[in-house]
Parts: structure tokens; sequence; C-alpha cells
């Protein structure tokens, strides 16, 4: 679903007038408009969402760029846009032993580093639990910045949250649990055979 939608799907909830296209001058999208950016932000860094979850191979940085004092010799720019990092690699193996100063991520390894991240999401890919968690938030704001309704704002934005509770694990579903240290040990013993 476009940002288009998801804005006049909360103005009409709110019984508010629908705008026509994105930067539309009216006080409709004028306030739409900043509580679905808020909302954006605030849902896909609440969450690893998997519409959001991306793994990059890292680039490295110069050496001035690195304010690492760990590991002062190997730094890469983490991608643009990203909220949070899950994990780290070293081509396919789980690095533990790194530190992330502003967006630079440091570790001891020269290069094959890629890093799976939270990225803000687009609105295009959302999953539509997250859709309808969106257009509440959007709800809540044009409540209070249009309508002035202070209360209902606020219970949108508890069944937001309600809902927010109940999308998180039929979401997470979709991947297999993980733990995040991973032994070579228990591998060897889960392979081995008889």
């Amino acid at each position: 679903m476009d940002k288009l939608t998801i804005l006049n799907n909360a103005l009409r909830a709110t019984g508010n007038n629908a705008v026509n296209v994105i930067n539309d001058p009216s006080d409709e999208y004028l306030v739409a408009n900043p509580s679905f950016e808020r909302a954006l932000r605030f849902l896909t860094a609440r969450h690893s969402w998997p519409f959001a979850s991306t793994i990059d191979l890292l680039v490295r940085v110069a050496d001035v760029d690195n304010k690492s004092r760990r590991f002062s010799e190997h730094g890469f720019r983490l991608p643009v846009n990203t909220l949070h990092v899950k994990e780290v690699f070293w081509d396919t193996v789980p690095l533990t032993d790194y530190e992330i100063i502003g967006d630079v991520l440091s570790c001891r390894l020269p290069d094959s580093v890629y890093a799976n991240v939270v990225k803000l999401a687009d609105a295009e890919k959302l999953h539509p639990m997250a859709e309808e968690i969106l257009t509440l938030y959007v709800e809540a704001g044009c409540l209070r910045g249009l309508n002035e309704d202070f209360s209902e704002a606020t219970r949108r934005e508890q069944k937001a949250e309600a809902l927010l509770e109940e999308a998180r694990p039929h979401v997470d579903q979709q991947n297999p649990a993980r733990n995040m240290y991973k032994s070579r040990i228990r591998h060897a013993r889960r392979s081995r055979r008889v």
C-alpha cells in the first residue's frame, strides 16, 4: 500500500477530507504527513520486521573516519538509513567482537564483513498488519491535530499498541528461532554421524 492510500485511509477514518497528491498544501496533509513519517520510523525501529531487514556487504571507511580505539585499523560504513544492527558476519561466520560508533562498525577483520540491519521501511513493502498499525498511528495524529479529540487519539494509539503486540509474534514465526551465540561444538554434536 502506498503512502497516499495510508494517509487517505487515516483521514477518512477520522472524518477528514482526503488529499489528492503527496505534498498537498491542505491542512489535512500538513497534519497527516508528519504523523505518517513519525509513525513509520517508530514502527520500523520498534521491531525487527522482516520487510525492513536486509543483509549488506559493508564498505571500508578511511582510517580517519574510524573513531574506534579497540579496532582502529578496520572500519566499515553501515548502510544508509540503518536503524539498528541485528547481526554481523565475516562471510558466513557470526561475529561477536565488534564496536559501532556512529555509522561506522569496527572489527578485527579487514574485509568480507556483512551486517544484517533493519532499515527505514518503504511504505509499499509493509506487511498488512504493519500497515494497519501505521494507519492507526496516523489516525491518532489526525485526531489530535485536526479534530482536537485527544481522548479518541489515545484510544487509537492503545489499539495500535495492542495490534502491535499481536502482530510481532505472528510475523516473527516466519523465521526459525535462533540463539545469538552459535556454538561450533554444539553444531558438531548435532551433525555427528554414527
